[in-house]
C-alpha cells in the first residue's frame, strides 16, 4: 500500500479560513464589551445620582447599617454601586461570549452572574429590614416609655421583625435553608397552638392557677432582688477603700522598729557616771 500523503496544501488553507471567519466574533465581542461598558458605566451613575437625590443615605443611617458595619452611608452606597457595575460587566461578558457559541465558559459566568445578583438581593432585603426594625423599636419605645420593660419590649420587637428578614435572606441566596426552614415551622406552629390554646380554653384553669404562681414568685423575687441590689451598693459606697503610700509605710515600718528613748530608761551601754551637764561622750585624748 502506498501511505496517504498529509494533506498539507488542504491543511493551510483550512487554518485561514478558520482565522478569518474568527476575526468577526473576536470584533464582535470587542464591541460588546467596550460598548456596552461605557453604557453599564453611564447607567450606574445616574443610578448613584438619583439615589443621592432620593435620600438613600439617610434611609441607611436610619435602618442602623452603618452602625452594624462601621462605615459611613455613602461608603455603603458606593459599594453597592460597584457591585451593580461588576454584576452588569458579567452580564456583558456572559453577552459577549455568545458569540463564540455554547461554552464553558458562558455557563460559568452564567452562574456567577445569579449568585451576586441574590447576594444583592439579599442584603437590600436586609437593608430592609434594618429600617423597619429600627422604626418598630423607636414606635413601640415610646409607646411604653416610663415603664420598665419598655426597652425590652421595644427589643423583642425588633429582633423578631430582624429574624423574618434574614430568614429571607437566606432563603434568597440558598443558605442554610436546611435548618432555617423547620426552625420557623416549629416558631409558628408554636406561637399557633398557644394562642389557640389561650384563646379559645383560657391556658386551661390549672395551668392558668401555676402561672399565677409563677408570676407572683417572680414578683417576689425581683423586689428581694433590688432591695439587695440598692443595699450591696449603698455599702460599697460607704467603704471606700483607704489609699496608703508607700512612703507612708516606709516611715511606719521604721517608727515601729526604733526603741522609744522618751519614756523609758536608758539601756545598760547609755548609763554613765558622767557629771550632770555633759551631754556628749568623753573625748579620748
Amino acid at each position: 500500500m502506498v501511505p496517504q500523503a498529509a494533506g498539507w496544501d488542504q491543511g493551510v488553507p483550512d487554518a485561514w479560513a478558520s482565522v478569518i471567519q474568527s476575526v468577526p466574533k473576536i470584533g464582535a465581542f470587542a464591541f460588546i464589551m467596550i460598548a456596552g461598558g461605557l453604557a453599564a458605566r453611564g447607567l450606574v451613575s445616574a443610578v448613584n445620582r438619583l439615589l443621592v437625590r432620593a435620600g438613600a443615605d439617610n434611609l441607611l443611617d436610619r435602618g442602623g447599617l452603618t452602625r452594624v458595619l462601621r462605615r459611613p452611608a455613602p461608603d455603603l452606597r458606593i459599594g453597592l454601586m460597584r457591585i451593580t457595575f461588576a454584576i452588569a460587566l458579567l452580564v456583558l461578558l456572559q453577552l459577549a461570549l455568545g458569540v463564540f457559541g455554547i461554552n464553558p465558559v458562558s455557563s460559568l459566568v452564567h452562574d456567577l452572574v445569579l449568585l451576586l445578583a441574590q447576594a444583592v438581593l439579599a442584603c437590600v432585603v436586609l437593608a430592609v429590614g434594618a429600617t423597619l426594625a429600627s422604626a418598630a423599636r423607636a414606635c413601640v419605645g415610646n409607646a411604653l416609655s416610663g415603664l420598665p420593660y419598655a426597652g425590652t419590649a421595644a427589643t423583642v420587637s425588633a429582633a423578631i421583625i430582624m429574624i423574618g428578614f434574614g430568614k429571607a435572606a437566606l432563603d434568597e441566596i440558598g443558605l442554610a435553608t436546611s435548618v432555617t426552614t423547620p426552625m420557623l415551622y416549629a416558631l409558628l406552629a408554636t406561637v399557633t397552638g398557644v394562642t389557640i390554646v389561650g384563646v379559645g380554653g383560657g391556658l386551661i384553669r390549672p395551668m392558668q392557677r401555676r402561672w399565677e404562681e409563677i408570676l407572683q414568685r417572680g414578683g417576689q423575687e425581683l423586689t428581694t432582688a433590688r432591695s439587695t441590689w440598692r443595699g450591696n451598693r449603698a455599702r460599697s459606697a460607704a467603704e471606700e477603700p483607704v489609699v496608703v503610700s508607700v512612703s507612708d509605710l516606709v516611715s511606719a515600718s521604721r517608727t515601729s522598729g526604733r526603741p522609744d528613748t522618751a519614756s523609758g530608761p536608758l539601756p545598760p551601754h547609755q548609763e554613765t557616771d558622767e557629771p550632770e551637764g555633759h551631754t556628749g561622750p568623753a573625748r579620748q585624748p
